[in-house]
């Protein structure tokens, strides 16, 4: 069997994926790439991460680029957005991936953990979506990533969840806000998936667990929410907005 060819269906387009260095970000980046898009990617301290998926990005024969930049800080991320569309004239997809989980009872969290966690995963959705309100192009796409526990909450993820519930309004006021221009803007929800950033949130044991609890009997990996980010950027999607699409096996 042959391997099938990848579309190059994004030629002509600029992509921008803050958090693009490393786990999922870097899985979209490459495939948004691959499928003929500019991508720019950003990340906040891995810059040895950043370097080697900007690699990989330009195997793929695409003009890229790799921006330092904390989605936390509304200045870093204004500054980012700004600089993309000077330097390539145009943005028409952002791919939101920062997030940060504190598994505890609610009653043990510390100032610090709601502070850390509403920074990475609600304030900073809130930078990109309002960037991306002033800088995508008429058609622009933007897709953020949520968690399934909004829906189905489980264990002590009262804070995550919370913060990406919050998330995920903001998405559906943003679709009627900028439908007009045609823009789409919509949430992608996985259940677990084996990165770095899940296993340092989880134990062997919690670990095993979520695996024992997936009717595919594994977790979920990068790959598997690709497709499903890569259809809500294309062209296809434009029908599809304000919605929060659950990838995770069917585990929840």
């Amino acid at each position: 069997m042959t391997a099938a060819v990848q579309p190059r269906d994004l030629v002509g387009k600029v992509a921008l994926v803050v958090g693009g260095s490393r786990n999922q970000g870097a899985a979209f980046a490459r495939d948004i790439a691959a499928r003929g898009a500019t991508t720019v990617i950003s990340y906040a301290n891995d810059s040895a991460a950043a370097k080697q998926t900007l690699v990989a990005i330009e195997e793929h024969g695409v003009a890229a680029a790799a921006v330092r930049s904390d989605a936390r800080r509304s200045a870093e991320i204004d500054a980012l957005f700004e600089q993309v569309v000077a330097e390539y004239g145009r943005l028409d997809i952002v791919v939101h991936t920062p997030g940060a989980v504190v598994k505890k009872p609610l009653v043990d969290m510390t100032d610090d953990d709601f502070d850390h966690v509403i920074d990475l995963n609600t304030r900073s959705a809130f930078n990109t979506l309002r960037a991306a309100a002033r800088h995508l192009a008429d058609n622009g796409r933007y897709v953020v990533l949520s968690t399934t526990l909004t829906a189905v909450m489980t264990g002590p993820y009262g804070l995550y969840s919370g913060s990406k519930a919050a998330v995920e309004r903001m998405v559906l006021a943003a679709a009627k806000e900028l439908g007009a221009r045609g823009i789409t803007v919509n949430a992608v929800a996985p259940g677990p998936v084996d990165d770095s950033f899940y296993r340092a949130a989880e134990t062997p044991e919690s670990i095993q667990a979520a695996t024992h609890h997936s009717p595919r009997g594994r977790l979920g990996v990068p790959d598997d929410v690709v497709p499903v980010v890569g259809f809500l950027i294309s062209d296809a999607a434009g029908w599809v907005s304000g919605q929060t699409v659950r990838a995770n096996g069917a585990m929840f």
